[in-house]
């Protein structure tokens, strides 16, 4: 099917075409003609002069140089072509989309992202205190020390209700020791009992559900050892589980996690233990790879607690900048037509994200000011505001890539309103 042009001058102005594209020519052979007979007048006059007769005496011809443009069929053609292009340009263009972000949107973004940099530095700090390097004694956060609080009593021990939990729900992946791996010939490194949780997949709060799981069904334990290396390892205490266990997996899987949660080492980050696969870098002063010192910063109380800690910098930066985003909210016109609702909350929607956005640079560049006033401690490093930032990176790529299709014509439609209205 052959695609409809914006200005078809071969059918719509077919008879102006033709009409101009002879006269043209007519006025070329007029051009020529002239030319020709200012030649013939030059040689007369060369003649007379000959003859006797001064300059003076002769009227001198004049020679008309003005070109003459040809409107041939090419120049149509070429010029609608050209019409087209630029028309197209504009209607296809993404100018415009984007809601303008005001100076008090920028001013209200940095403000809240440096709210969060205070937050960050003064209270999530570091999770325990640590003497860095042997000579930087550096203070622990105070919120990150009360979460390790709940769930124990005054002794030290777990509350009665999370022992019953251990003893009840038992699952084959919890085992501290190589000792405990029964015949397995392969060696695990670095696996022990401060480390198990780490290194053990089914103890991860998120992706442990899928392989704790698959561990409890098949009576088996499946670590990332300090080397990289893969194990499944099957238990002969755990082959014959019983069905209902089976069934009751997820729940165990729960039981299990929130029975680990207040123990002294408690639970990994989500996905610290795939950390162990990273055997490259050389970091600090005793060339750690990045999974040495991923591990190291797990012993050293990096663990889910001071990760909920960390979250506290993009909880703030989300809650003040949507407080801030409704009250400075333009209302609906009710009598607004459908389509102008639909691209008020389209806008909305990204002033929204952009203002988040901002924030979350705002915060992550804090924090690693954070991280050289701790001297390079990587204890400082704010993984829960990381996470915030990639999130945030993603949805402002995806409000760049969306389908600007209807915006285009509504803006198009507009201008067209708006140039009639001039008129």
């Amino acid at each position: 099917m052959t695609k409809k042009k914006i200005f078809d001058f071969d059918t719509e102005f077919l008879e102006i075409n033709n009409n101009l594209s002879k006269v043209s020519e007519d006025l070329n052979l007029n051009q020529k003609q002239s030319k020709q007979n200012h030649d013939n007048l030059k040689l007369l006059e060369n003649e007379l002069i000959k003859l006797g007769l001064t300059r003076e005496m002769i009227s001198s011809s004049k020679s008309i140089n003005e070109e003459i443009n040809i409107y041939s069929e090419d120049y149509f053609t070429r010029l609608s072509k050209g019409i087209e292009k630029e028309i197209l340009k504009e209607i296809n263009s993404s100018t415009n989309l984007l809601p303008p972000t005001s100076k008090l949107d920028y001013v209200m973004a940095l403000i809240i992202g440096f709210i969060g940099s205070l937050v960050d530095i003064l209270m999530v700090k570091i999770p325990t205190e640590v003497n860095y390097l042997g000579k930087y004694l550096q203070e622990g956060s105070s919120f990150t020390g009360w979460l390790r609080s709940l769930g124990i009593d005054e002794n030290g021990s777990m509350t009665e209700f999370l022992a019953k939990l251990e003893k009840v729900c038992k699952v084959s992946y919890d085992a501290s020791t190589t000792d405990k791996l029964g015949d397995y010939k392969g060696e695990v490194s670095g696996f022990y009992p401060k480390t198990h949780r780490l290194l053990s997949l089914g103890h991860d709060p998120f992706f442990g559900l899928i392989f704790g799981l698959i561990d409890i069904f098949n009576g088996s334990i499946t670590v990332i050892d300090s080397k990289g290396i893969i194990h499944s390892i099957p238990l002969d205490k755990f082959q014959e589980t019983p069905i209902e266990d089976k069934i009751l997996a997820p729940l165990l899987w729960l039981g299990h996690l929130c029975s680990d949660v207040c123990t002294k080492m408690g639970l990994p980050i989500p996905g610290w233990g795939f950390t162990q696969i990273l055997q490259f870098g050389s970091f600090g002063e005793n060339d750690r790879t990045l999974a040495e010192l991923t591990k190291w910063m797990y012993l050293e109380g990096y663990d889910l607690r001071h990760f909920l800690t960390m979250g506290t910098v993009p909880g703030i930066i989300e809650l003040f900048t949507r407080i801030y985003f409704r009250c400075t909210l333009n209302k609906d016109e009710l009598a607004s037509p459908i389509y102008a609702k639909n691209i008020k909350e389209l806008q909305d929607h990204i002033r929204l994200e952009k203002l988040l956005f901002i924030a979350h640079s705002v915060a992550t560049s804090g924090n690693v000011v954070k991280t050289i006033l701790h001297q390079g401690n990587p204890l400082s490093f704010n993984t829960a505001e990381l996470l915030g930032l990639v999130k945030q990176s993603v949805h402002i790529g995806q409000v760049n890539f969306r389908d600007k299709t209807g915006e285009k014509i509504i803006r198009n439609r507009n201008r067209i309103n708006n140039e009639w209205n001039k008129i």
